[in-house]
């Protein structure tokens, strides 16, 4: 409903490639595996630390440069493909929304500004992204690779949910929004739930249970989507309903 074309596309290919859609509530893991290159990884209590611990074990020799915290998610991307790391003792619905969370960034942030730099330069401007050569004066002129991740990609989806930047906030915005629609489209979500309700919060409380029930999120992303498909289609509160919720 409120992607961009971008997003839109990668939607549309994503499911295309696992080979079609999933029921719901919708688990991610083996359409992720089918559709895209990545490994999804499960360990106990994630941490930065835990991470590294696994990558080091394995002879990937990566460091995060900071002190070991705890984190939800992570995602490290290099050379197109991906390694999608979640708390394994988080709950389901947890799980869920961070596996559909860095399925969004590893799309949007890798995969996609890799295939349109290799459209835009040809297959060698893959070597600038890996780090492996700087780019040449007529390839720093494109202005695509001024804003494409240039070696390993990683993104961390925090605990406390801090954002530091107007310009984080956009990235982490666009993947939440790609992550509810492959994990709970909006318009099934909408046709799936009674929001006849005069009362706003009537209408809320409605579309989020169902958002819990049949679609999986958990219980706080489910109600702050809620709202906002609400408000998209004109079903938000009213403006007396505004103004006492405020006071």
């Amino acid at each position: 409903m409120w992607l961009n074309n971008e997003s839109k596309d990668a939607l549309e290919n994503f499911w295309r490639m696992a080979g079609g859609f999933e029921p719901y509530p919708r688990q991610l893991e083996k359409a992720a595996l089918l559709a895209l290159p990545v490994a999804i990884i499960k360990l106990p209590r994630l941490a930065l630390g835990s991470i590294e611990s696994w990558l080091s074990f394995r002879n990937i020799h990566y460091s995060f440069g900071c002190s070991s915290r705890p984190v939800r998610g992570c995602l490290l991307a290099f050379q197109g493909k991906g390694l999608i790391f979640c708390d394994g003792t988080d709950l389901p619905d947890e799980v869920r929304f961070t596996i559909a969370h860095e399925i969004s960034h590893f799309l949007l942030d890798h995969l996609i500004p890799r295939q349109k730099a290799t459209k835009l330069f040809g297959i060698s401007v893959l070597e600038i992204l890996d780090g492996l050569r700087k780019p040449s004066i007529s390839e720093r002129i494109g202005s695509l690779l001024e804003g494409t991740k240039i070696g390993v990609l990683t993104n961390l989806m925090e605990r406390d949910n801090i954002r530091n930047s107007t310009e984080v906030w956009k990235i982490e915005e666009q993947a939440d929004r790609l992550a509810l629609e492959l994990l709970a489209p909006s318009n099934d979500v909408l046709a799936k739930t009674n929001i006849i309700a005069k009362d706003f919060n009537e209408r809320l409380d409605s579309i989020t249970q169902s958002l819990i029930l049949n679609f999986g999120l958990p219980k706080t992303i489910a109600r702050s989507y809620g709202e906002d498909l609400l408000k998209h289609i004109n079903q938000g509160r009213s403006f007396i309903e505004a103004l006492r919720a405020s006071m």
